[in-house]
């Protein structure tokens, strides 16, 4: 990592076991969530990283070995503006 931040909650997408598709675990939680395919798991994951204030999200390989790591930022919150009539 370029930063020295450190991240409280990491989210770790990799290939389903026991069927074709993927799964979605936040490291120490052991209840996983299934996906047909990365693409929609690891938008899953980003978008509960976000949420949660900022996560890094791991994609890994059938082995274990990390593909890929993205650091994700906090959702930014926007408030409605007042328009007048």
């Amino acid at each position: 990592m370029r930063n020295a931040k450190k991240w409280s909650s990491v989210y770790v997408v990799y290939p389903a076991a026991l069927f074709d598709g993927w799964e979605v675990v936040k490291e120490h939680d052991d209840k996983a969530v299934t996906f047909e395919t990365l693409e929609e798991a690891t938008v899953y994951a980003r978008a509960r990283a976000a949420m949660e204030g900022g996560a890094l999200v791991k994609v890994e390989n059938w082995f274990g070995d990390t593909e890929s790591v993205c650091e994700v930022a906090p959702q930014a919150h926007r408030h409605a503006v007042p328009t007048a009539s």
